[in-house]
């Protein structure tokens, strides 16, 4: 094998990231674009030590779960990130979970691990609230200078250069007809390079957008199992609302599962409340401690607790700076621990202090497959093991969703 040439491969699976796995004399290929199944016919660009990497040239065999791209511009060029637009929204769930199964099940003593079916989004496009594009001047083009239209869009692959982008097809409708009025519009044409406008849409509120960063006292509202609640315009939520919604009611009902009417709950990178006010809504939470770094957030969270009437104490600190100071001193041996950290996972000091507190139970939420097989290796070193386990397809289309795990200590 050598890189330029023309191969021909039967596709095994499809692998985290959303390539085609195939086999050729014994090295492994990855090709973007494919479907479980399928013989294809590809062109090796890049040899590894231990792997190829190729590019789709023609299915030959198609899969019958393939269909046309559905997040195409008019060039034919996918959207960025769009990595299973052509196959069927069902067929993409179907991967996502032998993918999450598969990672999960190589941990100690999880061969036998079995989820629960899948939660897919009831709109597998335009169902994101929030999309952020980029505005891009390149030397030499005719969008070099202020006054032309910019490129706006989404970064490519090569992270650097930006997809002109007229409509995004994961976005909300009222999202696009804004971007379609701004793109019309003197401030379009006066963009510089390097900025960056958001567009944040929810139902009560409409479609709101700034340049650069989100305005400080700018509130908007979602629904979530707990009741309305307050989110700064710049604060984290999920961008899916249906889904993101199903997630809370889901942690809230694993909590009540496997509560006796007084347990605590830690919530820890808890935003503006919505895992541990939507388990407080639900009774038998004797006290709510939630740990967040970003201020605002907490501010929002303190608000959203006194709306509702819910006891709660909200901490704005690092998860890191609870977690050596013992979480605050909360009664370990009847709480469950809520914990919904960024892609890059837990801290390392953080899984352990939690192995320590020895709650009874921990809820794991996840955004990344990856980290979470990481820190559950911490975590089942210390005594739990994976209870349950489901996919939230929070982001159909894409590479990425989103993961609830809970765990029972042993």
């Amino acid at each position: 094998m050598q890189e330029g040439q023309q191969i021909e491969l039967e596709i095994a699976k499809v692998v985290y990231r959303g390539s085609g796995l195939a086999r050729l004399d014994g090295m492994v290929v990855f090709v973007p674009g494919c479907a479980p199944g399928e013989r294809i016919r590809a062109e090796v660009v890049r040899i590894r030590k231990n792997y190829a990497e190729a590019r789709l040239i023609e299915v030959l065999e198609a899969s019958a779960d393939r269909t046309e791209g559905c997040c195409r511009l008019e060039s034919g060029v996918a959207v960025p990130g769009c990595v299973y637009d052509h196959v069927a929204y069902a067929a993409e769930v179907a991967i996502k979970r032998e993918q999450l199964l598969e990672m999960v099940r190589r941990l100690p003593g999880c061969s036998g691990v079995v989820d629960e079916d899948p939660f897919a989004s009831p709109l597998p496009l335009n169902y994101r609230n929030k999309i952020t594009l980029h505005a891009q001047r390149p030397r030499g083009s005719e969008a070099e200078h202020s006054g032309s239209a910019p490129w706006l869009g989404y970064f490519g692959d090569d992270n650097r250069t930006v997809v002109d982008l007229p409509q995004c097809p994961l976005a909300r409708g009222p999202i696009n007809e804004t971007l379609t009025r701004f793109r019309a519009s003197e401030a379009f044409r006066n963009l510089k390079h390097g900025e960056s406008i958001t567009f944040r849409w929810t139902s009560a509120d409409g479609v709101k957008s700034w340049i650069g960063e989100a305005p400080s006292g700018l509130m908007l509202s979602e629904h979530s199992p707990a009741g309305a609640l307050k989110v700064p315009a710049g604060a984290f939520y999920q961008v899916n609302p249906e889904v993101g919604y199903a997630l809370a009611r889901q942690v809230a009902q694993w909590f009540s599962e496997g509560n006796d009417g007084s347990g605590d709950v830690l919530d820890l990178y808890c935003g503006v409340g919505v895992f541990g006010l939507s388990c407080a809504a639900g009774g038998g939470v004797r006290n709510l401690l939630g740990v967040e770094s970003v201020a605002s957030a907490i501010e929002a969270a303190e608000a959203n607790a006194t709306a509702l009437g819910l006891a709660s104490n909200f901490q704005c600190l690092t998860v890191e700076k609870a977690a050596q100071r013992r979480f605050g001193g909360i009664d370990g041996s009847s709480a469950m621990a809520i914990v919904d950290p960024p892609r890059t996972g837990l801290d390392i000091k953080v899984a352990k202090a939690l192995v320590r507190l020895g709650t009874p139970r921990i809820c794991y939420v996840s955004c990344d497959p990856a980290t979470l097989c990481r820190d559950l290796q911490v975590l089942l070193a210390g005594g739990y093991r994976v209870s349950k386990l489901r996919l939230f397809d929070m982001f159909p289309r894409t590479a990425h969703f989103e993961t609830a795990v809970e765990l029972t200590r042993s």
